[in-house]
């Protein structure tokens, strides 16, 4: 459900309760909370399909909105407090298998009767991560928004086709190849449609007559006659740019490599939860690489506001003996960096897994949105009963709750290397703050020579004072930022959340 504004009424609640018990919800009751406005646009829904039904005898075809929330009474009774039975967030996320089946349920007969095979599915999305129902018109659906919404997470086809970035207005819709509720190959799309996307330029009987066309070509092209061919038979892999000229969708896995840190801006856990335009593939599952890998530098420009530089690149590599795993980071800067520092969890905290360093940042946090002077610190939301919001305090979950979660090992460690003190390193285990601990379970030394930083940092392969054990068999999820001279706390340069393992092809580091 969408965010609520205003304040419902007990007389109003206690008649739409009672409503409830009898019949489905109205639209008019629900928005009744739910009102106008660019925050809550859901009186939109009405004059979109889902609204209109048979837009002839409109009131009497209206989609209730329990048709796809539930019934959601407890909800109605306390809207700010419970969610209603299901929803698509943004502040409230139902399972995958419990969205895709409010959706499936109109739609598995028709347009999403392959879905349960489709790529996009198997990739933890749901059919509202691209489609829009809070609107009177829905972007993907349309020829001019749809290949918006396709390449956030599709970077070549950017370029248009053929790379042919100043032609991407005359494209055909990315539909005319691709069936985003199947696989994603256009093989079939295109036999479908006797190739109608690459006949919207290309047009056979003209090719056939012009001199940039040999004989040789014009020959081949004769097999376009037959229904169960598709140009996609001799041209393969042409339509985009080539595989090589975009950063690829999956992670290659390498010992070492050049990492680019960004500035984050006011980045924090409850907007990319809610306002960021990737938050339902975040809550979700999805990982911040999948969409933003290679999108640093433009990341950092955007949130930037002049103080700093937008980027900073560090080499992070990885080599480990018997007893320890070892990680070197190296980058050019100025003698006056104060610090970097790591933040590393296995797949114990989702959250962290999830959004990395992002996952223990804020909006209650000094300089951040909503910074009010209460001096919290670092944490992850599964230590907290309550988050902090206007008129409600924060609530942490009990003392022995804690303990569960520090024994079900969700909680990540920090560590944060003091440059200017030789490689001084302080660790420490981060769930509902930041514990620090003395503790032989990680060291670190610095050097700065030639303008280059170089710091060393070991880490037990068997855990102390509280810390992991590092097992060989697992996948472990970390995060580097650097503090300069002039960027203390959160206007460090920071990276997305990186994989490691230790003999895995699907991280972004592997240790051999």
């Amino acid at each position: 459900m969408l965010k609520l504004i205003g304040t419902c009424s007990v007389a109003f609640l206690l008649s739409t309760i009672a409503s409830l018990g009898a019949a489905a919800q109205e639209p008019a009751q629900c928005l009744g909370c739910h009102d106008f406005g660019p925050e809550s646009p859901v009186h939109a829904v009405l004059e979109g399909s889902h609204g209109q039904v048979n837009k002839v005898e409109e009131a009497a075809n209206r989609l209730p909105c329990e048709h796809c929330h539930g019934a959601s009474i407890p909800h109605a009774s306390a809207p700010t407090q419970v969610s209603p039975d299901i929803s698509f967030g943004p502040r409230w996320s139902a399972t995958i298998a419990a969205q895709d089946k409010q959706c499936l349920a109109c739609h598995e007969g028709n347009i999403a009767e392959h879905w349960q095979d489709a790529l996009h599915m198997i990739n933890d999305l749901t059919c509202v991560t691209c489609h829009d129902v809070h609107s009177e018109v829905d972007k993907v659906l349309q020829p001019n928004g749809q290949e918006e919404v396709c390449t956030v997470c599709h970077k070549a086809q950017k370029q248009g086709i053929h790379a042919l970035a100043d032609d991407t207005d005359s494209n055909p819709q990315c539909t005319t190849c691709h069936n985003p509720h199947d696989h994603e190959s256009a093989q079939t799309e295109m036999l479908k449609n006797r190739s109608e996307g690459c006949r919207s330029c290309h047009d056979l009987a003209q090719m056939a007559i012009s001199p940039q066309v040999s004989p040789k070509a014009n020959s081949y092209h004769k097999v376009m006659v037959q229904t169960d061919r598709s140009c996609l038979d001799c041209h393969q892999n042409i339509a985009h740019a080539a595989a090589d000229s975009v950063p690829p969708m999956v992670p290659v896995a390498m010992r070492s490599k050049e990492v680019t840190l960004f500035f984050p801006g006011q980045a924090d856990s409850e907007w990319l939860l809610s306002e960021h335009p990737g938050s339902q593939p975040l809550r979700q599952g999805r990982n911040c690489q999948q969409c933003h890998r290679s999108d640093e530098a433009s990341m950092g420009s955007v949130q930037n506001y002049g103080k700093v530089a937008d980027t900073r690149a560090v080499q992070v590599s990885f080599d480990q003996n018997a007893t320890h795993l070892n990680i070197t980071l190296q980058w050019t800067g100025p003698a006056d960096d104060k610090d970097i520092a790591l933040m590393w969890g296995d797949n114990s905290s989702d959250a962290f897994r999830r959004g990395g360093c992002f996952a223990a940042c804020h909006s209650d946090m000094p300089g951040m949105s909503r910074d009010r002077g209460q001096q919290a610190g670092k944490y992850l939301l599964a230590s907290r009963l309550q988050e902090r919001r206007i008129g409600r305090p924060a609530i942490p979950v009990s003392n022995d709750a804690l303990q569960t979660l520090l024994a079900a090992g969700n909680f990540v460690e920090m560590w944060r290397v003091n440059l200017a003190d030789g490689g001084a390193i302080q660790s420490a285990i981060l769930l509902a703050e930041l514990d620090w601990r003395a503790s032989a379970t990680v060291s670190a030394v610095a050097d700065y020579a030639n303008g280059q930083w170089t710091v060393k940092i070991k880490r037990n392969r068997i855990g102390s004072d509280g810390f992991k054990d590092l097992n060989s068999l697992d996948r472990y999820t970390f995060g580097v930022a650097l503090h300069g001279a002039q960027n203390a706390g959160g206007e460090h340069w920071v990276s997305l959340p990186m994989t490691l393992g230790f003999n895995s092809d699907d991280t972004d580091f592997r240790v051999q």
